[in-house]
């Protein structure tokens, strides 16, 4: 529930019968805790796939080695926020209150289609090839896809 919709609950948030500003909007923002944490989530999640596709797709960095070994070693903390994304969102959706506005979908969809492109390029052409990154594009792509796919078949 947004912070304004909330304040303007007629509702008495106190317990001598005058409305504790305090108390309401600390309970609002415990209230919106959790998305917060979806949004700093989906922001690291973002900024992930984008270096994928940068890294992968624009090799004229001369450091490039070395953010590929940074990307690779981000692929678990990665792969542990996509586990708290659907943690989160089972429980959001056990609970039933509010129907999902994070749509995660779309980033399982997203690894996808840059894995099939990148595979397509790496088997047909001789300037991509199977490295480091071309790996760990594989691993969290299989990765996403059997966990997008448990939260289908384990739908409420």
């Amino acid at each position: 529930m947004a912070i304004a919709e909330y304040l303007r609950n007629p509702e008495d948030h106190s317990e001598n019968g005058k409305f504790d500003w305090r108390k309401a909007i600390i309970k609002a923002l415990a209230e919106s805790a959790i998305d917060f944490l979806y949004y700093a989530v989906g922001f690291f999640t973002t900024i992930y796939f984008f270096a994928a596709v940068y890294l992968f797709f624009f090799e004229g960095s001369a450091y490039r080695e070395v953010f590929i070994k940074v990307f690779d070693a981000l692929s678990e903390p990665y792969l542990g926020s996509v586990g708290i994304y659907v943690i989160l969102k089972e429980i959001r959706k056990r609970q039933m209150r509010t129907r999902s506005r994070h749509l995660g979908e779309y980033f399982v969809l997203a690894w996808v289609v840059l894995f099939l492109a990148a595979g397509a390029l790496v088997l047909y052409t001789e300037r991509f090839v199977f490295d480091d990154l071309m790996s760990a594009i594989t691993t969290i792509t299989l990765a996403l896809v059997v966990i997008y796919t448990g939260g289908l078949v384990h739908k409420p």
